[in-house]
């Protein structure tokens, strides 16, 4: 892995990309947010990336369809493991450094454009929905409303899943849960993958949820592999916590 240039210019931020040579690691980050961080082999070194990734593939079916690009590390994971992976993602900056610096499969379907809207438009119905899309470390706020559940449920096939990645802040973050709540209002099965402490990434789960198991390190990374598997360990679904509880 040869060092990169440093900053790339886009209209939606500059995005950073940081080598590090003793590890030989790689990491792209966007608005204050890292959101990539991979090995020689484009394998990442986030834990909430591998459990993104065990969780899909318990699922049957092959279609994935992921929400949000940064350096590609789980579309390129989940494309070695023969998944027909299509990414979405309103930067084609992200696209082309991805491909470029990440070893992003040619396989991988790449569209350009809005989340919310591919999902309302098309056509297609996917087996596993990947929504892992930020502005810095937030979800943008369209995907999170109303027209953001109805889309989920447009865009899978009926004995699908939905896995949304969230950013947390402080240990009493309700943004989880609020997810969470919007797809159970709606009268989807749901569960939350969280990990104690304050700063840390939760998943939320909704749809065909019940039989996922809590996933192991399935590809360790070539650098950090134990930090990785011990934050993934360190993971545990809990019960949805009413919203009216939180303070």
């Amino acid at each position: 892995m040869r060092p990169p240039p440093f900053k790339h210019a886009s209209k939606y931020g500059v995005i950073t990309l940081r080598f590090r040579k003793k590890s030989r690691t790689l990491t792209y980050a966007q608005k204050g947010g890292n959101q990539s961080t991979a090995d020689r082999n484009g394998v990442s070194l986030d834990a909430h990336i591998h459990v993104l990734y065990g969780l899909a593939l318990q699922r049957p079916g092959k279609k994935v369809l992921m929400i949000g690009c940064g350096g590609g590390t789980l579309g390129t994971m989940l494309a070695r493991a023969g998944r027909q992976v299509s990414i979405v993602e309103i930067d084609p900056v992200s696209f082309r450094l991805a491909k470029r610096y990440f070893g992003l499969p040619r396989n991988v379907a790449c569209h350009v454009g809005d989340g919310l809207e591919f999902m309302q438009e098309t056509r297609r119905r996917y087996d596993v929905l990947i929504i892992d899309a930020f502005t810095g470390e937030n979800i943008p706020d369209h995907m999170k409303g109303a027209a953001f559940f109805d889309a989920v449920g447009r865009c899978l096939r009926k004995n699908g899943c939905a896995l949304v990645n969230v950013c947390l802040d402080r240990k009493s973050d309700p943004a989880a849960d609020r997810i969470a709540a919007g797809f159970k209002e709606r009268g989807w099965p749901v569960r939350v993958l969280d990990s104690p402490g304050g700063e840390r990434n939760a998943i939320v789960l909704a749809g065909q949820v019940g039989n996922l198991r809590r996933p192991e390190l399935l590809i360790p990374p070539r650098a950090g592999a134990k930090i990785t598997g011990k934050e993934l360990r360190a993971m545990r679904f809990r019960h949805r916590r009413a919203i009216s509880e939180r303070r």
